[in-house]
């Protein structure tokens, strides 16, 4: 799906590919799901295909990468640097998604490299806003809405967490 669209661009059902939504649309779900109360049932229910997700939501992704970096090695446009950053960030993560490799990492290592996550959906927020303004102001409302929403139910997640890992010890 992610070759065709990227082949047949002008084809106005890939549009959603190309312009980054769909793939967008499944990091959120990942993202969201690390912000979820642990033992809410949508963090249940989203933790199930959390990495099918990513791995998805990366390949999706590729072919909007993929255009604008053509246009910008072409000189047709100025590259959004946050948008080159964040896909940049995402292929050791895509890469380590898959099992057989998740396996020559120890758990600790692993888990480093996925903070990087972090990084990620911060630049895909900065990159959001910056391109929103050259889209409709719809989407700029809608990515705010939906950064915010995830940045305060994380921060929430991470203080409840602490708590709880004091208490701990």
């Amino acid at each position: 799906m992610a070759i065709l669209a990227f082949i047949l661009q002008q084809v106005p059902i890939f549009k959603a590919i190309n312009q980054g939504y769909i793939g967008l649309s499944l990091f959120y779900i990942v993202m969201i799901t690390g912000a979820l109360p642990k033992k809410s049932k949508l963090r249940i229910q989203f933790s199930k295909v959390r990495k099918e997700f990513s791995i998805i939501g990366f390949i999706l992704v590729t072919p909007h990468s993929l255009k604008y970096l053509l246009q910008f090695l072409n000189g047709e446009i100025d590259i959004p640097v946050y948008g080159i950053i964040v896909f940049a960030l995402m292929i050791p993560l895509f890469i380590t998604s898959f099992g057989f490799i998740r396996k020559k990492f120890t758990y600790n290592n692993w888990k480093k490299l996925q903070s990087l996550s972090y990084l990620i959906y911060l630049g895909l927020f900065i990159h959001m806003i910056n391109v929103s303004d050259t889209i409709e102001r719809i989407n700029f409302i809608l990515y705010i809405v939906l950064f915010t929403t995830y940045f305060i139910l994380k921060i929430i997640f991470e203080i409840k967490r602490r708590k709880s890992n004091e208490k701990k010890t």
